[in-house]
């Protein structure tokens, strides 16, 4: 104890040297970049950063530390959220995401291997260790000698679930380790229970991707897409505290109306639960890509009339559609694509023509007018005469959508629900093209059961250079008429798809996984595994809310109260708002910012609170799957204790 003492204040003393280097550089930044302004920018951010980040740190500056030894070499590692060398290139502390780290998650003492930029390193794991540090003081440390063990697990379990969030990196499991170190290029599904860290893998693999591939990519190069703006924001605190600034951060709809470009409003139908809608099943599906694709094949990219300048013409319609056809539609791909690709050709055709079609205008006795717009402006002309460009998206899928005898009403007042996003993104990328989006490298989506594989098509399409990682529960699925049934759907968008299974929860106590297990055990679906923690029983009681909160608000620091509904939520926020600080959550108010919150049910994906208070559980039918689903994903939101009031 007395070694370990001293070495977290010479840590402590290091990082603060490192603190006062940096802010004296800071002061001398204008001499050192004299003549590089930007670069001086760049720098002063940097050095900002790295300040505020290592003074963060101080509070617990690591978490673990490995001995190692290989050929030669031995290898004294403490492992912390944040990599700090000093200003003489000596390592204080390593950073989690350096690939030496991956011996704390994934090895146990004795002989083992890293793979590392220079290829793969063997030796011999001498020492594992786990600290528990609080505001500068070390707490208490243990030896490890496996990779994984529940009992240590527990003491970051118990805690609320603020501080978990601050403990995530110390508590990354070897399977879920696999997951985030996997390179760069490999699409994955993890398919993983409640409670399994769907999450805190999907934004530690962002991390680990930002950091091991910074000389290549910056932050802005990664999308996180969440199922609703209540969650991107619960999840746009984590990124920070993971060393990571500048990710993208978007829900689908708004993917989409940045992409599209059009004057839409989103309808959100999520209180509208139902088995079934063989419509938004079709828009959802493949067979309307299939449609879109139909419809662009006989699209008329070429007018039905030649090109001409003040009515007269300069070139034939039947040159112009035997120069179209002779357009590589593989490298084309966009009708945008092909028709700037088609002006450049006839301007080369003019050019290579003109004093013929200029001494045609001379007989004629055109005016010189005519012939100054061929030769000055032919270009603007030749963008007047593609008027496919001036189509609208929404008025391509009006047409898509009466050739299928649909009703395209609320369309035309621009009320769009969530199944026609995936249609309004693919006649985009047909039309347009998605170079603006062509600098991503990863994208993450979370909570990705509710998406049909047509959705996963138009993001693939959009982001054509990147890869994805897919993060969802089956089980957890609220939307089954628009959405998988099988991962395996996936495999023919993403060909070398990888699916990974996550079983264990770390989220909920024995006592409530076992309960909730009913559910999955009912709908015959895969059985959670929870960690071995126990805790109080679930309790089924008649209690009045108010007074069953107030009680239970002295013991626990976040309590969720969740409805069947949005209609139940807002009634229940009436009643009960003048008794307790509550906030009520809905799609149109995605704020996470009170102890206490009154939610229905499908805003509840993802998220997790100390405490969980279901209201009239009377109203889920056990013979009716999706109020059995309603009510897993609701059990499974408890971190410690469980209400169920009748």
């Amino acid at each position: 104890m007395t070694e370990e003492v001293q070495y977290l204040d010479y840590t402590l003393e290091k990082y603060d040297e490192v603190i006062e280097d940096s802010k004296l550089k800071l002061k001398n930044l204008r001499k050192l970049y004299a003549h590089n302004y930007d670069a001086m920018l760049d720098e002063k951010e940097r050095l900002e950063h790295d300040i505020e980040v290592i003074e963060k740190a101080k509070n617990s500056p690591y978490f673990a530390r490995i001995d190692f030894e290989s050929k030669n070499h031995f290898e004294k590692c403490y492992i912390g959220k944040k990599g700090v060398i000093d200003y003489d290139h000596n390592i204080i502390t390593v950073d989690w995401r350096a690939p030496i780290a991956s011996l704390y998650y994934d090895s146990n003492v004795g002989s083992c291997q890293y793979e590392a930029p220079e290829g793969m390193i063997q030796g011999q794991l001498k020492l594992k260790r786990q600290y528990t540090i609080e505001k500068k003081k070390l707490i208490q440390f243990n030896d490890v000698d496996t990779v994984s063990n529940d009992e240590l697990l527990k003491p970051y379990l118990d805690v609320s679930a603020d501080v978990r969030l601050k403990n995530i990196v110390s508590t990354i499991q070897s399977e879920q380790n696999q997951i985030i170190r996997e390179k760069l290029g490999q699409d994955m599904v993890i398919q993983g229970v409640a409670g399994s860290g769907k999450t805190t893998v999907a934004l530690h693999r962002i991390a680990y991707l930002v950091y091991n591939y910074r000389n290549l990519f910056k932050a802005k190069d990664y999308m996180v897409i969440g199922p609703n703006k209540f969650f991107v924001n619960y999840i746009s605190d984590i990124l920070p505290d993971l060393d990571v600034n500048g990710v993208a951060e978007s829900t689908l709809d708004e993917l989409c109306l940045d992409y599209v470009k059009e004057n839409f409003n989103i309808y959100h139908s999520l209180d509208i639960l139902k088995d079934n809608d063989e419509e938004a099943a079709f828009k959802t599906s493949m067979r309307m890509k299939k449609r879109i694709d139909e419809y662009f094949q006989k699209l008329e990219v070429i007018p039905l009339k030649d090109f001409c300048i003040y009515d007269k013409k300069i070139i034939d319609r039947k040159v112009i559609l035997s120069m179209y056809k002779e357009i590589d539609k593989k490298r084309y791909k966009s009708v945008q694509a092909q028709v700037e690709r088609m002006i450049l050709l006839l301007e080369k055709y003019i050019d290579q023509h003109i004093n013929t079609i200029i001494s045609q205008f001379i007989k004629e006795g055109e005016s010189q007018k005519l012939i100054k717009e061929i030769k000055e402006n032919r270009t603007s002309h030749l963008k007047k005469y593609f008027t496919v460009m001036n189509k609208k998206i929404k008025m391509i899928y009006i047409d898509i959508l009466n050739d299928l005898g649909w009703n395209t009403s609320k369309i035309k007042k621009n009320e769009i629900q969530i199944e026609d996003l995936p249609s309004l993104m693919y006649i985009k990328y047909k039309l347009n093209g998605s170079e603006e989006y062509h600098h991503y490298k990863h994208i993450v989506i979370d909570e990705a059961q509710d998406y049909g594989a047509f959705t996963f098509y138009a993001l693939k399409k959009m982001f054509q250079n990147a890869s994805f990682s897919i993060y969802g529960d089956l089980a957890q699925s609220l939307y089954s008429y628009r959405s998988l049934s099988d991962w395996k759907e996936l495999q023919n968008i993403f060909p070398a798809l990888e699916i990974v299974r996550l079983n264990k929860s770390y989220r909920t106590t024995i006592e409530i996984m076992e309960e909730a297990n009913k559910i999955n055990q009912l709908l015959g679906l895969d059985q959670a595994i929870p960690v071995i923690r126990h805790g109080e029983e679930v309790e089924y009681v008649s209690d009045n809310i108010i007074k069953l909160t107030k009680q239970i608000s002295q013991q626990y620091k976040t309590i969720a109260i969740i409805t069947k509904n949005q209609g139940q939520a807002n009634y229940l926020y009436q009643q009960v708002k003048d008794h307790l600080d509550v906030a009520l959550i809905d799609s149109s108010h995605l704020t996470y910012n009170s102890s206490i919150n009154i939610i229905p049910s499908y805003l509840s994906k993802g998220l997790e609170f100390d405490a969980v208070i279901i209201d009239q559980i009377g109203q889920y039918n056990k013979d009716h799957v999706l109020d059995m689903k309603l009510l897993y994903v609701s059990m499974t939101r408890a971190l410690h204790k469980l209400y169920m009031v009748e």
